[in-house]
C-alpha cells in the first residue's frame, strides 16, 4: 500500500487552509467544507464558478461556524477552473488572506452531469463535461500541488471522481462517466509521481456513489450562461436534489471522506455504493469487472515500487501499476496455484 496513504491525525489540520473548488452547490464540497470548518476547526475557500453562489455559501458557512469556531475564517473566491489564470488568481487570493499559514488539504471537487447517452449528448455537452471534469482537475492539481510540495508539512490533497469512474458505463451518463475514468487514472498517476520525493502529500481519489447536491440543474444552468441565455448574477444556490431513494447527504459523506483519509485509504469509497453495485451484469465478458465490483471495499493502489529507483536511476518501470493491472496479476497467480 502506499506510503503516502499512512494514518494521518486529522487534529494536525486544525488552523490550517482548506482549499474546496465546486463548494457552492450544496453537494459534495460544500459538504467537505462544512466538515473541515467545523470539525477540524480549518479556515475553508470556497471555489465556485459564480460570484453569487460564492458570496451566498461563504455568508452561510461564516453564520454557521460562528458558533463552533469563531476563529475559523471563511474566503470566497469565484473561479472557472477550466481557466489556469483564474486559478492561480485564486491561490494569490488564498496567499493574500492567510499569509504564512499552509495549505492542509485540497479538493478538487468542481464537476458537471449531463445524463445523456453517446448517441443524444452534444458535442458541447462533452466538450464541458471534460474541460471541467478532467482538465479542471488538472488545472487545480497544477496549481496547488507545487505550494504542498514546498511545504514541510503533511498534506491532502484528493480529486472527486464517482463509483462511476471504477467500473463499466451504464448506458446513461457518458460523457460524465468516462471523465470520472479519467479522474481516477491521472490521480493514480499523481500518486505515483510524488510518491517518492513529497511523500508528505497524502494522494486520494473520491469515488462516491449518489450524494444529495443541485449537480444536474447546476450543469444545465452553467450551460445556458455560458451560451448567453442566462445572466450570471442570476444564479442562486439551490435546495439538495436527487434522482432516487441511494443518495447520502453532503454531511455523513464528508464524515466518510475523513475517515478514510485519517485511515489512509487511496480510493474512498462511501458506503451506499453497495445497493448500486448489487444488481446482474448483462455481459459475461464483464465478470474481472464484478469481481473489482464486489471488492471494491478493499481496493488499494500499490506504488511502493515508485520509492526505489530503476536502473537509470529513475523510478522502476514496474511502478505502472493500477487497479486493473492487481487485478490481472491475482487472477493470473490464481491460475498458476
Amino acid at each position: 500500500m502506499s506510503k503516502q496513504q499512512g494514518e494521518l491525525d486529522l487534529p494536525s489540520l486544525r488552523g490550517r487552509v482548506c482549499v474546496v473548488t465546486g463548494s457552492g452547490n450544496n453537494g459534495i464540497g460544500w459538504g467537505l467544507a462544512v466538515h473541515a470548518g467545523s470539525h477540524l476547526g480549518m479556515h475553508v475557500v470556497l471555489v465556485d464558478l459564480h460570484e453569487s453562489v460564492v458570496r451566498q455559501a461563504t455568508a452561510q458557512l461564516e453564520a454557521l461556524l460562528n458558533d463552533v469556531h469563531p476563529d475559523v475564517r471563511v474566503l470566497g473566491v469565484a473561479c472557472d477552473v477550466t481557466d489556469p489564470e483564474q486559478l492561480a488568481s485564486c491561490l494569490s487570493h488564498v496567499r493574500a488572506a492567510f499569509p504564512d499559514v499552509p495549505i492542509g488539504a485540497v479538493f478538487a471537487n468542481a464537476g458537471v452531469s449531463f445524463n445523456r447517452t453517446i448517441m443524444k449528448s452534444t458535442l458541447a455537452e462533452w466538450q464541458t463535461t471534460l474541460n471541467v471534469n478532467v482538465l479542471g482537475v488538472v488545472n487545480t492539481l497544477k496549481t496547488f500541488v507545487p505550494v504542498l510540495q514546498e511545504q514541510s508539512e503533511e498534506s491532502v490533497v484528493c480529486t472527486t471522481a464517482s463509483v462511476g469512474g471504477l467500473v463499466r458505463g451504464d448506458g446513461g451518463g457518458s460523457a460524465y462517466q468516462a471523465s470520472k475514468h479519467a479522474v481516477v487514472a491521472l490521480t493514480e498517476s499523481l500518486s505515483f509521481e510524488l510518491a517518492r520525493r513529497y511523500p508528505q502529500i497524502r494522494v486520494h481519489v473520491l469515488c462516491p456513489c449518489i450524494v444529495s447536491s443541485s449537480l444536474d440543474y447546476n450543469s444545465q444552468v452553467n450551460a445556458a450562461v455560458a451560451a448567453g441565455d442566462s445572466l450570471a448574477e442570476d444564479i442562486e444556490q439551490m435546495p439538495l436534489q436527487s434522482r432516487s431513494d441511494l443518495p447520502m447527504t453532503p454531511e455523513r459523506h464528508a464524515e466518510q471522506v475523513f475517515d478514510h483519509i485519517a485511515n489512509g485509504h487511496f480510493y474512498m469509497i462511501t458506503d451506499n455504493v453497495r445497493p448500486y453495485v448489487d444488481h446482474d451484469f448483462p455481459f459475461d465478458g464483464l465478470s474481472i469487472v464484478k469481481e473489482r465490483y464486489d471488492n471494491l471495499f478493499n481496493l488499494q493502489l500499490d506504488n511502493s515500487d515508485a520509492m526505489s529507483p530503476g536502473l537509470l536511476g529513475g523510478p522502476s518501470s514496474s511502478i505502472l501499476k493500477g487497479p486493473l493491472w492487481q487485478e490481472m496479476a491475482r487472477r493470473s497467480r490464481q491460475e498458476s496455484d
